[in-house]
């Protein structure tokens, strides 16, 4: 509910006039689908709507604009500032870009980057009160709040009816303590939206700091009635009730929000607490076990189970959490006492009074530095760690330390499957249904009278058995002939159904019979590449997976898979014919999974040098930059995926590449 700035409603944009006199008839009719794929939420459409304009038109301004809009919507929001840049350079005069390109900006908190770009923005269109008020917002978060405050009242002169400013100017006037004038700023917003759960929670958190809980619990009812699942203002609520001496109501919201969210770790650390005041000790621990399967690091989580341990008795146990916190952060003195108390309740007084005397030593230390950073807090014997986290408070220093690793959680992310030369009906064919046309793969085709068709595809589809049987029954008939091109035919059939021995069998023959031929090597290729991968799968590990974090995955009984024998085949294709990028994509997917990462680049590079729209190598290099912790790059490779319609790449820029460092 907090720092949740409202930005602009980006549907405004979609009332700008069409295309420039010039980009008429069809690129007009195009642009407008565009523009209500926009409207209609259907973003990865309008980029491909825009794409077609800007391959015909690329000296139209329009096109980038708009597809630049579309990525912020998607949160590529790198892509949509190379895209609004390419609009101005060809449009110096273009508020709108100026404008869109600031918002992007601020959403990678390029704060001051931002701010040059409203100004730009404010030179062409000065009565224009979206501008003021994207302004304001990034000089709220770099907390200049007097310049803030003159920026949402300039957007509330030139736009009385502009809710978002009065609710952004409403978080100002706390920062500078007028909390009158922010409840008054709340009311107005609620009378111009009777319906907004945000201005009802942020007049009731303002109402809450007043101590005035009964009014804080009305608007709190109000906003959830709107918004029955809004987690923030039911954790808010809670924290009022409690302050209210309410527990069950207090209980009665956590568990709520636990239904909505089980992975929401600021309320099991509060309903933990919670628990352990109540007495009901095993079921505190329960939930502290919950916040550190998500944040295994949090000092805070093992320093207050120790406490509940001590409560029921397992002194043990609670030596163990407090050795544990003291590990996390060796200065965290409040620890050191804690265990100091444990051992002497275990008769261990030596032991008692060297974390005693540990404890003032760090204490004096840090008055000597005269530390006032955060981490410092944990030096304060008198900080009450056992306190329940408001969410709402700008003090709480603790929730960024309970938050820790939450939203950072162990996410795999599967690099874009192989290419390998599959079944092509002839229903696709005529439909134009091909993934990606290959002029040899067509030559062969036409040389085989299309009985059977190929087609290359990285989509593992299952095939109807009845289709399988009847291809490999006409295979066997072709191969008394003896011919290569039979084996291929069979052992390719049988790499669909998964028959991986069969497969390489036939493909061996195929060699035997043809030492040359180049389909032969990729598939039996990408036979032993799914046999090895099926046999990892059952073992436990993983086929085609990056984690994302590879800290974790530098451990010394880390298991590199052998892709050896696939990337000798894959290499022969290569010798073959060099311009057939997909043997050289397939090969640069086995040396990523066997962690052979410079020569994965090396091989996606080459791809894209020869195909520069091959999107899965975008995808599968970004990743590797992402795992190399290069995210700069990342972003690049993952945003052009994105554009070329690739729409997974979003969801791995907004999960990864947004993040601040």
């Amino acid at each position: 509910m907090r720092n949740k700035f409202v930005l602009i409603i980006f549907t405004l944009i979609i009332s700008i006039s069409p295309l420039v006199s010039e980009a008429q008839l069809n690129t007009n009719n195009i642009f407008d689908k565009g523009r209500s794929a926009i409207y209609f939420d259907d973003y990865t459409e309008a980029i491909n709507k825009f794409n077609d304009i800007i391959r015909v038109k690329p000296y139209l301004p329009e096109p980038y604009f708009f597809r630049g809009l579309a990525k912020s919507h998607l949160e590529d929001y790198n892509g949509a500032i190379v895209d609004y840049t390419k609009a101005i350079e060809l449009n110096p005069n273009y508020t709108f870009a100026y404008l869109y390109r600031g918002i992007a900006k601020n959403a990678l908190k390029r704060f001051e980057d931002a701010i040059i770009d409203f100004d730009m923005a404010i030179e062409f269109k000065p009565n224009m009160a979206d501008i003021y008020f994207s302004k304001a917002n990034s000089l709220l978060s770099l907390k200049k709040y007097k310049k803030a405050e003159k920026n949402y009242s300039k957007a509330i002169y030139i736009d009385p009816e502009i809710m978002g400013a009065y609710l952004n100017r409403s978080i100002v006037r706390e920062n500078l303590d007028d909390i009158d004038g922010a409840i008054k700023d709340c009311n107005k917003a609620i009378q111009l939206n009777n319906f907004s759960a945000h201005a009802f929670g942020n007049r009731g958190y303002l109402k809450f700091k007043k101590e005035e809980y009964d009014e804080a619990i009305k608007d709190y009812n109000r906003a959830l009635k709107i918004e029955p699942e809004n987690t923030r203002v039911l954790m808010a609520r809670a924290f009022t009730n409690y302050q209210l001496k309410d527990l069950q109501g207090t209980m009665d919201d956590y568990n709520k929000v636990l239904e909505i969210d089980p992975n929401n770790a600021h309320c099991y650390y509060n309903r933990a607490l919670l628990k352990s005041e109540i007495g009901d000790y095993n079921s505190a621990i329960e939930d502290f076990n919950n916040v550190l399967e998500m944040n295994p690091d949090n000092m805070l989580i093992y320093f207050n189970r120790g406490f509940v341990k001590m409560d029921i008795g397992d002194l043990y146990g609670a030596m163990d959490d407090f050795s544990t916190a003291i590990r996390i952060y060796p200065d965290f003195a409040k620890a050191y006492l804690a265990r100091a108390s444990v051992k002497r309740d275990l008769n261990d007084e030596k032991g008692a009074m060297k974390d005693r005397y540990q404890a003032l030593q760090i204490i004096d230390r840090y008055k000597a530095m005269k530390n006032e950073g955060k981490m410092s807090a944990f030096v304060d014997t008198t900080e009450n760690f056992q306190r329940l986290i408001d969410l709402n408070s700008r003090e709480s220093f603790t929730e960024e330390v309970i938050k820790g690793r939450v939203q950072d959680k162990r996410v795999s992310i599967e690099l874009e499957n192989n290419f390998h030369i599959t079944h092509l009906s002839m229903d696709s064919l005529r439909a134009g249904k091909i993934q990606y046309y290959d002029q040899t793969i067509m030559k062969y085709n036409q040389k085989q009278n299309y009985h059977p068709a190929f087609t290359i595809s990285n989509h593992n589809r299952r095939y109807p058995k009845a289709l399988v049987d009847k291809q490999v029954s006409l295979a066997q008939k072709q191969i008394e002939s003896e011919e290569a091109s039979a084996y291929f035919h069979r052992g390719s059939y049988q790499l669909m159904d998964r028959k991986y021995n069969k497969a390489i069998a036939d493909f061996n023959k195929a060699l035997e019979k043809d030492p040359s031929f180049l389909f032969a090597y990729f598939n039996r290729a990408n036979a032993l590449v799914a046999m090895t991968d099926y046999i990892q799968s059952i073992g436990g590990g993983a086929e085609s997976v990056v984690s994302l974090r590879p800290d974790e995955n530098k451990n010394k009984n880390e298991v590199i898979v052998d892709y050896s024998s696939a990337i000798k085949d894959y290499t022969k294709v290569i010798q073959l014919d060099p311009s057939f990028s997909f043997a050289i994509f397939n090969r640069a997917n086995a040396y990523a999974k066997s962690k052979q990462f410079k020569r994965a680049i090396a091989d996606y590079d080459w791809a894209l040098q020869l195909d520069s729209n091959f999107k899965e190598a975008y995808y599968n290099r970004g990743l590797i930059y992402l795992f190399l912790d290069d995210k700069a790059l990342a972003y690049e490779d993952l945003s052009k995926a994105g554009e070329l319609g690739l729409i997974d790449a979003y969801n791995v820029i907004k999960r990864y590449c947004n993040k601040p460092d």
